[in-house]
């Protein structure tokens, strides 16, 4: 199979949006505006976090609001250099939405946290761990989620067992994303399953 024909291709894989499992992207910001636009949104691994972080900079830049979306990661350090090289850029108008929180030094976390309240309009992180910030929602995942989008990715002509599906789930200990780069593959490999 062509990566391009796989239904598990990365383009097609981010069509699929963030889905709140115990509440509603209305509620989500309503509770944001409850908590001043600082806020986390925790969870484990390829839980969603990402995803509803990007989500929310759609809605805010729909909104008019500026927005500063910073990526931490393994690769990306995210040293004392940085961080102020961003907060020398911050204007009041703008919300900083920090992917990877919990990566980043103590001293330098610090140093942003208190300096993005007077100086950012907000500051939205997403994290592994609670605490950073107060929890705008904790992204968690079902085998049903990742049934549900398996059924949105996967050609019709194709049917994937729940239990095949469930198994997998239970595997890559819920974490979504490792369930569809496997998927990727499994398609990859072979034309039937």
């Amino acid at each position: 199979m062509k990566a391009r024909d796989n239904p598990f291709a990365v383009e097609r894989v981010h069509t699929i949006r963030y889905r709140p499992l115990h509440t509603t992207f209305d509620r989500l910001l309503v509770r944001l505006h409850e908590l001043n636009y600082r806020a986390a949104i925790t969870g484990p691994e390829g839980s969603g976090k990402t995803t509803l972080l990007e989500d929310l900079q759609r809605v805010f830049q729909g909104k008019g609001v500026k927005t500063n979306l910073v990526f931490v990661n393994d690769a990306s350090h995210f040293d004392s250099p940085a961080c102020r090289r961003l907060l020398s850029g911050l204007t009041r108008d703008q919300i900083i939405l920090l992917d990877g929180a919990d990566l980043i030094r103590r001293s330098d976390w610090s140093l942003l946290k208190r300096h993005t309240i007077t100086h950012a309009y907000g500051l939205v992180i997403t994290s592994h761990r609670r605490g950073l910030l107060p929890t705008l929602i904790e992204c968690s995942t079902t085998p049903a989620l990742l049934r549900e989008i398996v059924t949105d990715l996967q050609p019709q002509s194709r049917t994937l067992t729940t239990e095949f599906l469930d198994s997998l789930y239970d595997r890559h200990q819920g974490n979504l994303q490792a369930c569809l780069r496997e998927l990727y593959d499994v398609y990859a490999q072979s034309d039937r399953i």
